[in-house]
C-alpha cells in the first residue's frame, strides 16, 4: 500500500498548474508584489502561489464565473485564513445565484476542519442570513437546522470552543430557538457540569429570549409574573427562577467547587425581577454545601479540644509552623 507522504507526492504530482490549464490560457496570473529587498520571504507551496497568482487576476478583472468560484475553493482549501477570498467568495454566490444551502453546507465542512477560523464562521452567518430573508418558511428551518447541526459538530470537537458558542447564540436568536437551546445546554452541561460555555448559553437564552427568571405564574409574584411568549418556539414558555435554582442546586451536588453553577445563581438572585428578597433560597444552597465544613469544624471542637486550645494554645513548636 502507498504511504501517506507517497500519496501526497502522488497528488502534488498529478496537480495541473493554474498556468498551465487551457481553460485558464486567458488569464494571465498577476504575482504576489514584492520589495527589491525584502526582510522575510514567506515560503508559499508553489500549488499556493500558483492559485493566488491567478486569482489576483481574476479579482482584479472582476470576473464572476463558475470557473473562479471552483478556484476560490482552492485557494481557500489551501489557506482557510484568506480573509479576501472569502469575500470575494460570497460576492460570487450571490451574482451567480449558487445554492445558499449547499453553500451553507460547504461552509460547515470547512468549520470541521477550521474550527478556530473567524472567516468561515462568517460565511456561515452571511448564508444564513440570506436564507431566511428570503421569506421561505422552508429555508429559514434548513438553515437553523444546518447551523444547530454544524455547530454541535464542532462542540462535540470542542466544547469550548468560543466561535461556535458564538455562532449558535446568534442563530438561536436569529431562528428563536430558544426553548430547543435549553435542552442543549442541559445536555452540555450534564456532560460537563464545569462547561462555564454552556452555563453562559443558558443565562444567555433566559435573559435574552425567554423573559427572564420569572418568580410566580398568577402575576402576583415579586417579578412580572407573566408568561413570556418564546418566539418561533410557539407556545409560552416561562422560566421559573425556582426551577432554574433547582437546576443548579443539583449541579452542585455534583461539584460543589463549580464556579460556574454559583455564577449562575448569583445571576439568578440578581436579576431585577427576582430580587435579593430571594436570597433565602441562594442562602439555603450555599448553606447545604458549606454544612460539612462547619460540621468538621465541630467535630473537631466536640472531639477534645478544651477552651485554652481553642483560644492559641497550640505547642510552641506548632504556633511556629514547625514539624
Amino acid at each position: 500500500a502507498m504511504s501517506s507522504s507517497s500519496s501526497e507526492d502522488a497528488d502534488a504530482d498529478e496537480r495541473v498548474p493554474y498556468s498551465r490549464r487551457p481553460e485558464w490560457a486567458d488569464v494571465e496570473p498577476i504575482p504576489q508584489p514584492e520589495s527589491a529587498n525584502p526582510v522575510v520571504l514567506i515560503d508559499y507551496a508553489d500549488e499556493y502561489v500558483d492559485a493566488v497568482d491567478v486569482w489576483r487576476a481574476v479579482y482584479r478583472s472582476r470576473e464572476r464565473s463558475l470557473r473562479v468560484l471552483d478556484l476560490t475553493r482552492d485557494v481557500i482549501g489551501m489557506n482557510g485564513g484568506a480573509y479576501t477570498v472569502w469575500h470575494h467568495r460570497w460576492e460570487l454566490v450571490l451574482a451567480l445565484g449558487v445554492d445558499l444551502a449547499e453553500e451553507l453546507r460547504y461552509a460547515g465542512a470547512m468549520a470541521r476542519a477550521n474550527p478556530k477560523n473567524y472567516q468561515v464562521w462568517n460565511h456561515m452567518r452571511l448564508c444564513s442570513q440570506a436564507m431566511k430573508a428570503s421569506g421561505d418558511d422552508a429555508r429559514a428551518t434548513l438553515a437553523w437546522e444546518l447551523n444547530e447541526t454544524h455547530t454541535r459538530i464542532a462542540l462535540m470537537m470542542d466544547a469550548k470552543n468560543i466561535h461556535a458558542w458564538t455562532q449558535r447564540a446568534w442563530a438561536v436568536r436569529t431562528f428563536g430557538r430558544w426553548t430547543d437551546e435549553m435542552d442543549f445546554t442541559e445536555r452540555m452541561i450534564d456532560d460537563d457540569v464545569r462547561n462555564n460555555s454552556a452555563w453562559n448559553q443558558r443565562f444567555f437564552c433566559v435573559v435574552g429570549g425567554l423573559g427572564g427568571f420569572v418568580t410566580s405564574t398568577d402575576g402576583n409574584g415579586s417579578g412580572d409574573g407573566n408568561a413570556k411568549s418564546a418566539p418561533g418556539d410557539g407556545g409560552d414558555v416561562v422560566v421559573l427562577a425556582s426551577a432554574e435554582l433547582a437546576f443548579a442546586k443539583s449541579q452542585l451536588d455534583k461539584s460543589p467547587h463549580n464556579e460556574s453553577a454559583w455564577n449562575y445563581v448569583r445571576g439568578i438572585l440578581k436579576r431585577p425581577n427576582v430580587g435579593w428578597g430571594w436570597r433565602g433560597e441562594g442562602e439555603a444552597i450555599a448553606r447545604k454545601h458549606l454544612g460539612d465544613i462547619f460540621g468538621d469544624a465541630s467535630r473537631r471542637r466536640v472531639g477534645g479540644t478544651s477552651s485554652d486550645d481553642e483560644r492559641g494554645g497550640e505547642s510552641d513548636g506548632e504556633s511556629r509552623g514547625e514539624a
